[in-house]
């Protein structure tokens, strides 16, 4: 759990700022994109010049939750007129759902040259400290859920709006309530922000019955190269390029599509290679809890949690799937 006393250092930091610039990870998920636009909402109404910076774009599913269009990095702003200030003077950076200078792509070198203070709010395991003050609890399930506690703590108004980016935030995170991290604090969390106005229905048909029609071809295409391994208790995948050219989907359609295989009965863990452009493989891991998959892809320079990581593998897939399978292998045994 957080201290008060590092709850009040967040709100100090955040009272005696003015322009304050709010991102989180590349590949942003649920739990990403609700933080961001939660606490974007919050400093809008504490009168703050807040603006939120994305370092990949938005899955088409996450978009209804943003007002407006977000710049992304390398689309709408360079990296160059970042560090030259285009997108504005900040004297706070608020980095939400990572701590971790993998995770921020090209972000990373504008951190470390711009010297300004550096909020950092997270739940996972995997820590490179880059706050000033950091609100840690990997005890949470969410990201979503620290940022209601401190919007609670603080005394700063939950509106209707804050209150469905949270309900995301978490929702997603624990798999609409079906992965192990969903404990009663998830529960009392989601019923505070149903008595606010957040609509669980409406939600969960904007997530998860929003699927593109390329979006269902890489999933098939994904599926057709399922094996499984190790007593059918590894369940291994990939995704090519050629599937991304076949299908017409774009990288972010891959979220989530790991989890398909685990509604195998025997499937204890699972990988998800993906092949990348510039010849790394992205693998995620997933695990029913027999397997701490942060260890393996805390090997590669990666991480996450207990049952849901991720790094970065050299090519090709084949190799990549190799040397997770003989980890797996000895994890089970």
């Amino acid at each position: 759990m957080i201290s008060n006393t590092d709850f009040e250092k967040a709100v100090k930091l955040v009272n005696t700022s003015s322009n304050v610039l709010i991102t989180t990870h590349s590949r942003p998920d649920g739990d990403a994109c609700g933080c961001v636009v939660a606490m974007h909402d919050t400093l809008t109404a504490l009168g703050k010049n807040a603006k939120i910076l994305m370092l990949s774009p938005i899955p088409q599913w996450y978009q209804f939750i943003f007002a407006q269009k977000a710049s992304v990095l390398g689309e709408d702003i360079s990296s160059e007129q970042l560090r030259a200030e285009r997108l504005g003077e900040f004297d706070l950076i608020i980095i939400v759902d990572t701590n971790s200078h993998s995770q921020l792509d090209e972000f990373d070198e504008y951190l470390k040259q711009v010297g300004k203070p550096v909020l950092v709010i997270d739940h996972h395991v995997t820590s490179d400290g880059l706050g000033d003050i950091e609100l840690i609890d990997s005890a949470a399930a969410a990201t979503g859920l620290i940022i209601l506690d401190l919007l609670k703590f603080a005394g700063w108004p939950v509106t209707k709006r804050i209150a469905e980016t949270l309900f995301v935030a978490i929702s997603t995170d624990t798999g609409w309530f079906q992965f192990r991290n969903t404990d009663s604090r998830v529960y009392r969390g989601c019923a505070e922000l149903i008595e606010i106005g957040a609509e669980p229905v409406k939600l969960y048909e904007k997530l998860y019955k929003n699927f593109s029609y390329p979006r269902f071809k890489l999933m098939t295409a994904m599926l057709n190269t399922l094996e499984l391994h190790l007593d059918d208790q590894y369940a291994s995948q990939h995704i090519l390029l050629s599937d991304f050219d076949r299908t017409g989907a774009m990288y972010e359609d891959t979220e989530n599509l790991i989890n398909e295989c685990h509604r195998i009965k025997t499937v204890k863990v699972s990988a998800l290679f993906i092949q990348l452009k510039d010849g790394r493989i992205r693998c995620s891991l997933r695990s029913k809890g027999a397997v701490n998959v942060n260890e393996i892809a805390a090997k590669f320079g990666g991480g996450g949690h207990k049952m849901a990581a991720g790094a970065y593998l050299p090519g090709p897939v084949e190799n990549a799937k190799q040397i997770i399978l003989d980890l797996v292998a000895e994890k089970l045994s």
